[in-house]
């Protein structure tokens, strides 16, 4: 009798395991699946246009370099160089085509989005700076110093990276005012990725300071801090050999005059010969047909500068006083400053998104190239 009652019992319970499982753990699991197999399609899906964006040189094959440029043009968008055959080298002025505030011109979101067939997606890229560099001026009088660290996106600091800063710099001796630049000692971080460099420097106006970093033969290089110098002077776009700069919307309608240019490569910092003056055609102001500074600099593509100092004459907005300002400009420059983005997060669905990374070449400086991708709702 007992031994009925409790194969009785035992048999309540399987069946009731075996309907619990039924009724929960098989549509959780068929749920899971489900998501899993959404999920790698939503990565198979990045993998292609990560690969369209940095593995092909679109069409036609220099669209980038198209000024002006029409975006209609764009017949296939990818980023890569064509004048290289190693994989993951990009063609800075189509990269420069990202950037949604070049005078030169851009490429929309919606046109990369149909160009690459996707439709139904959001994406947003970014293209970002391999070491992630900080700045702190604590400067004591004439005596500029500047604490240095070096880090990964992570929070590590990177040892025995290597530090080299060029000042570029405007000083006011008497009345008049000077533009100079020098290059600093290198320096190396210690083991909390630090370093200090400093220079003796009295009557300053203002000054940039660009840094190269290298680590392991990498380098990267950076326009970490600026003085004294208000940066809606100008907006710039580098297209091959030609410079283009104009009056940003909104700003103070006073005249600029550019004065002289300075080129920065990776190795070296010149003074760019017969740019600039006090000529007519050196001159901007907000009247119509005048807000723009183009000029055309044949070889300049071929020096491959990472930037261009501009020292531009202009009038201060308050007291109508003119000076001295340095403005700098480079194919890179959202880069440098610390981020170049194409889309946002907005509309992005419950379901999760896959973000994939990327190192890249550009210009011989090393970067971080990232793609998010996820089904819209």
């Amino acid at each position: 009798m007992i031994g009925t009652v409790y194969d009785y019992l035992m048999a309540t319970v399987i069946v009731g395991v075996i309907f619990v499982a039924a009724v929960v753990v098989v549509p959780n699991a068929s749920q899971m699946n489900l998501l899993y197999v959404d999920q790698q399609q939503l990565r198979n899906t990045a993998l292609e246009a990560l690969k369209a964006m940095l593995l092909d040189t679109g069409y036609p094959l220099n669209w980038g370099s198209q000024n002006p440029f029409d975006q209609n043009s764009v017949q296939r968008f990818g980023l890569a160089y064509s004048g290289t055959s190693s994989f993951y080298v990009l063609d800075p002025e189509k990269v420069q085509r990202l950037a949604i505030d070049s005078p030169a011109g851009n490429v929309d979101y919606e046109v990369i989005r149909e160009k690459l067939r996707l439709q139904g997606y959001g994406f947003r890229i970014r293209v970002m700076p391999l070491f992630n560099v900080t700045v702190d001026d604590v400067s004591q009088g004439d005596d500029l110093l500047f604490d240095i660290s070096v880090r990964l996106d992570d929070g590590r600091p990177i040892p025995n990276a290597m530090v080299t800063a060029t000042l570029l710099y405007v000083e006011t001796i008497g009345n008049k005012e000077k533009f100079s630049f020098s290059t600093l000692l290198g320096k190396r971080t210690d083991e909390l990725g630090k370093c200090t460099i400093g220079h003796h420097l009295p009557d300053l106006t203002g000054y940039i300071l660009v840094l190269k970093v290298t680590v392991a033969d990498m380098a990267t290089i950076t326009v970490p801090y600026l003085e004294g110098f208000a940066q809606n002077v100008a907006e710039a776009s580098i297209i091959g050999d030609t410079v283009t700069l104009n009056i940003p919307e909104g700003t103070h309608p006073s005249e600029r005059t550019i004065l002289n240019m300075t080129c920065v490569s990776e190795d070296e910092v010149w003074n760019y010969p017969g740019v600039g003056g006090r000529n007519p055609e050196d001159k901007m102001n907000s009247g119509e047909g005048y807000q723009y500074w183009i000029q055309h600099l044949p070889g300049l593509s071929h020096d491959s500068p990472l930037f261009l100092i501009f020292n531009i004459h202009t009038q201060e907005e308050d007291v109508g006083k003119k000076h001295m300002v340095l403005f700098a400009a480079s194919p890179l420059i959202n880069i440098q400053s610390g981020l170049l983005q194409l889309g946002s997060l907005s509309g992005q669905s419950s379901g999760g998104a896959v973000k994939l990374t990327r190192s890249v070449d550009i210009w011989g400086m090393t970067y971080i190239f990232e793609l998010l991708l996820w089904k819209e709702l």
